[in-house]
């Protein structure tokens, strides 16, 4: 529960509008990275908090009226994880158990 009064009037497409504690607002997605996020347009500058909480409405408005989010598709694909690298180097390392084996024998 938010300590802010937000309250959604209208839903158009993606763009959701309503107001917050009294002053007008209007919200429309946008690209962060990997997260579909909205964006608070409107003329009185809002809190970080009062953003946050229209967001947040705003998206809990979007799935109540069964409209999808554009997806968040990032624009350079991501550098691969360290793991997948430290096994890919460990699959090539020769096994030190079994030359030591041959080398005793001969």
């Amino acid at each position: 529960m938010s300590k802010y009064e937000v309250k959604v009037v209208a839903v158009n497409n993606t763009t959701v509008q309503g107001t917050c504690d009294g002053v007008d607002f209007e919200a429309v997605p946008f690209r962060w990275g990997g997260k579909m996020l909205m964006k608070v347009v409107a003329d009185n500058s809002f809190s970080q908090g009062q953003k946050v909480a229209i967001g947040g409405a705003a998206k809990k408005a979007l799935r109540s009226a069964e409209i999808e989010l554009p997806k968040a598709e990032l624009v350079r694909p991501r550098k691969p994880k360290a793991e997948e690298i430290v096994e890919a180097v460990a699959e090539q390392v020769v096994d030190p158990v079994s030359v030591e084996a041959d080398t005793v024998e001969a």
